[in-house]
């Protein structure tokens, strides 16, 4: 892709997680970063998700309900860190992001598919 492709792709909206990844690729290439495995990245998301969970922790259901709808640039902001970061770390792994997803949606579709809580989802039976 030349330099003109990535500029035009960086004042464009993105609409499909191919383009959003492929722009980070573009713009990791544009900025002469390396496309190889980095343990720093995963910490990075790491570190992202994090601080948004701050915000949230030791409120109730209804106080985080609350604070989201009043703050609710802080975790659009947020999101998009971590997916700019995750097609990054998917770029550095060789790994296309549509791929990995479709690859294990139904299995966790079907996993989860129950009544209970997303809280509850972590609690293991002994076998």
């Amino acid at each position: 892709m030349d330099i003109q492709n990535v500029v035009k792709m960086e004042k464009e909206k993105i609409s499909t997680i191919k383009e959003a990844q492929n722009l980070v690729k573009s713009f990791a290439k544009k900025n002469n970063w390396k496309d190889i495995p980095n343990v720093d990245k995963f910490d990075h998301l790491h570190e992202e998700l994090i601080e948004m969970s701050q915000h949230l922790r030791y409120k109730s259901e209804k106080e985080r309900i609350n604070f989201v709808k009043k703050n609710k640039e802080i975790f659009v902001d947020g999101i998009g860190d971590l997916f700019f970061a995750l097609c990054r770390l998917a770029n550095q792994l060789d790994v296309n992001i549509e791929d990995a997803f479709n690859l294990v949606k139904n299995e966790i579709l079907k996993k989860y598919n129950h009544k209970n809580s997303e809280n509850n989802i972590t609690k293991w039976k002994k076998d």
